[in-house]
C-alpha cells in the first residue's frame, strides 16, 4: 500500500534528522540516557537469565555457524591484498571507470565487489582499512561508504527469499532492488563536496598497466616480510571477526529484552495513534520497528505477516535489509570510528538506500507478481545439516567467492586497460589523418 511506504519513509526520514542534527541537543542528556540503558540492560538479564542466556546462545550459534566461515576468508584476504600492492594495481587500472560514475579511485571497486558478494560488515572494514593506509582522502571515503555497505545475495536469496518467504525468484527482486539502490546512492554522494576534490581526478590515461605494475613493485619495496604480512592479516582478522561476533550476541540481548520489557509494544501504540489518519496498522509499524533494530528479526517477523499483503511484505522487507539495522551499524561504525568517516554521514546514506530499495521493489513487483508467487523453495537440504556441516559448506562457499570474484576483478581491470589502449591507438591515427 501507498500509505504504508509513505508512512515509513517519513519515519525513517525524521529518525535520520534526529542523528544529523543531535550535535545540537545537550550532550549530557544522551550520556547519562546510554548509561540509563546500560543499567537498565544489566538488572533485565539479572532477572531473566534464563531469556538472556538463550537469546545470546542464538546469537552465538549464528556467529559460529553462519558469520564466521563467511567472513574470515574476506578478511584475511583483504588485508594480504591491500598490503601486497595487489588492491591498488586493481585500483589504477579501473580509475577511468569508478572516477566518472562514483567519484572514487579504482580501489573502491575493490570494496564494491566485495560488499555485494560477502555481505556486511566487509564493505566498511576495507573502507575504513583503505582510509587508514592513505589510499583515499576523507571525502572519497564517505562516498564510497555510502554505497559499500551492502547484504550479500546469499542472505538475500538463501535466508530472506527461500528460509523466510519460501519462494528464491523473491530473493531476485530483493537482491536487484537492493544493488541497483546501492547504486543509485553511490551517485548521489559522487556530488558530495565534489568542487573539493576535483583535481585529484585520475591523473592519467597514458601507460595504466605500467603505473599499475608500479604499485606492486612499490609495495614489494616498502612493505614488511611475508610472513609478517599474514600474520598481521590473520591476527586483524580475528579481531573483527571477534568485535562482530560480540555485537551479534549483544544485540540478540538487547532485542530479547525489549520484548520482555515490551517496550516495541509500547513503542508500537504510540506511532499508532500518531499515524491514525494515514490508517497504518499497528502490526506493520511493529515490524517495521523490528527490523530498524535487527535485519534478520524484522525480516522474518515481515515474512510472518501474511495479512499485509506479499507486495506490501517484500518491500518492507526491501527497505530492512537497505537499511540493514542497528545490530549492522554498531560493526560498522565500530570499524569506522577508528578513521575521520562522518556516521551520521553514513546513516543517512543507509536511509536512502533502505528508501530506494521499498521504492523500487513496491513499484516492479506487480510486473512479476506471478513469477514470484510460482517460485519453488530451494536449499532445503541445508536446513538439515548439522553445525559441522554448516560451518564447513558456509566456509566453502565464501572461499570460493572471494577467490572468484578476485579473479573477475583481475579480469575486469586487465580488459578495461586494455580498452582504452585501443581506444588511444584509433584516436591517434585518427587525429594524424
Amino acid at each position: 500500500m501507498l500509505q504504508i511506504s509513505f508512512s515509513i519513509i517519513i519515519f525513517i526520514i525524521i529518525v535520520m534528522f534526529i542523528f544529523l542534527f543531535s550535535k545540537n541537543i545537550n550532550k549530557n542528556f544522551f550520556y547519562y540516557f546510554i548509561i540509563f540503558i546500560v543499567v537498565l540492560l544489566i538488572c533485565v538479564i539479572v532477572l531473566f537469565p534464563g531469556q538472556s542466556v538463550s537469546a545470546a546462545y542464538d546469537g552465538l550459534i549464528i556467529w559460529v555457524t553462519l558469520v564466521i566461515p563467511a567472513l574470515l576468508p574476506f578478511f584475511i584476504g583483504t588485508e594480504l591484498l591491500i598490503n601486497l600492492g595487489v588492491v591498488k594495481f586493481i585500483g589504477v587500472l579501473l580509475e577511468p571507470i569508478m572516477r566518472p560514475i562514483f567519484n572514487v579511485p579504482g580501489e573502491g571497486s575493490f570494496a564494491f565487489a566485495m560488499s555485494i558478494t560477502s555481505g556486511y560488515p566487509i564493505g566498511s572494514k576495507i573502507v575504513s582499512k583503505l582510509r587508514s593506509d592513505k589510499i583515499l582522502s576523507k571525502i572519497e571515503a564517505q562516498r564510497l561508504i555510502s554505497f559499500c555497505s551492502t547484504s550479500g545475495p546469499l542472505f538475500m536469496i538463501g535466508s530472506v527469499a527461500v528460509g523466510m518467504f519460501k519462494s528464491s525468484n523473491i530473493g531476485i527482486l530483493i537482491a536487484t532492488s537492493h544493488y541497483i539502490a546501492a547504486i543509485m546512492v553511490g551517485i548521489l554522494f559522487s556530488f558530495y563536496k565534489s568542487s573539493i576534490d576535483s583535481s585529484r581526478f585520475y591523473k592519467s590515461k597514458n601507460n595504466l598497466f605500467k603505473r599499475a605494475l608500479k604499485q606492486i613493485n612499490r609495495e614489494n619495496t616498502n612493505n614488511l616480510p611475508i610472513g609478517v604480512v599474514l600474520g598481521e592479516a590473520v591476527k586483524n582478522s580475528f579481531n573483527s571477526i571477534l568485535l562482530v561476533g560480540g555485537f551479534i550476541i549483544l544485540f540478540s540481548v538487547v532485542i530479547q529484552m525489549l520484548e520482555i520489557l515490551k517496550i516495541i509494544d509500547f513503542s508500537t501504540s504510540i506511532l499508532a495513534t500518531l499515524l491514525t489518519p494515514l490508517e497504518v496498522s499497528p502490526l506493520v509499524i511493529k515490524t517495521f520497528l523490528t527490523g530498524l533494530l535487527e535485519v534478520t528479526t524484522g525480516a522474518k517477523l515481515v515474512a510472518d505477516s501474511t495479512y499485509i499483503g506479499l507486495r506490501t511484505q517484500v518491500a518492507i522487507t526491501s527497505f530492512i535489509i537497505g537499511w540493514s539495522g542497528f545490530s549492522i551499524h554498531a560493526q560498522v561504525l565500530s570499524f569506522i570510528g577508528d578513521t575521520d568517516i562522518n556516521s551520521n554521514l553514513y546513516l543517512l546514506s543507509k536511509a536512502l538506500h533502505g528508501i530506494f530499495s521499498l521504492l523500487i521493489t513496491y513499484y516492479v513487483f506487480p510486473f512479476f507478481s506471478d513469477f514470484f508467487i510460482s517460485s519453488l523453495p530451494v536449499f532445503n537440504s541445508y536446513e538439515k545439516m548439522n553445525l559441522q556441516n554448516k560451518f564447513l559448506f558456509n566456509f566453502k562457499l565464501s572461499a570460493e567467492l572471494f577467490i572468484s570474484i578476485l579473479i573477475s576483478l583481475l579480469l575486469i581491470s586487465l580488459l578495461a586497460a586494455f580498452f582504452l589502449k585501443i581506444q588511444k591507438y584509433f584516436l591517434k591515427n585518427k587525429g594524424m589523418k
